[in-house]
């Protein structure tokens, strides 16, 4: 596994967006997940809609519910 720490914190001031300016912005959005390792949550309508992962972190969470629940088992 690796060991990158996983930093699920998100930065109320920086780290939500609407769609609107996650559209016209993905490059940036994603540099800055990439650097700050952390998550970017994406807003419709004022609601958490969807979530712009660095690929580092998304691996390291792939591989810890991997670890957690093996494919082909489905949670209880």
């Amino acid at each position: 596994m690796n060991n990158t720490p996983i930093n699920l914190a998100v930065d109320l001031q920086t780290g939500v967006v609407p769609i609107s300016k996650a559209a016209s912005s993905l490059a940036q959005l994603l540099r800055r997940a990439r650097t700050t390792n952390q998550p970017i949550i994406v807003t419709q309508k004022g609601y958490p809609t969807g979530v712009i992962l660095s690929i580092e972190l998304f691996i390291a969470l792939k591989e810890l519910a991997d670890i957690r629940l093996p494919i082909g088992e489905e949670a209880a």
